[in-house]
């Protein structure tokens, strides 16, 4: 499958039940990688152990919130 530059449409049903999708907890899982600098790496560290949080389950809501902001 090839990648395009162009951004397909999507309707609003479209949208949501992408959106559903993405934050279904249920679904297949995809590893996300980023390089961040490291004292940011360590500020969102302490606040996901302050909260008792993952990292990757605040970067799943911040994802899902991202995303439902189109």
């Amino acid at each position: 499958m090839a990648l395009s530059a162009k951004r397909p449409s999507r309707g609003d049903e479209a949208r949501k039940r992408i959106l559903h999708d993405v934050t279904e907890a249920s679904g297949k899982k995809k590893r996300l990688n980023a390089e961040i600098e490291e004292a940011l790496y360590r500020r969102i560290k302490m606040k996901a152990v302050e909260e008792g949080r993952s990292i990757s389950d605040i970067t799943r809501d911040l994802w899902s919130e991202y995303l439902s902001n189109e």
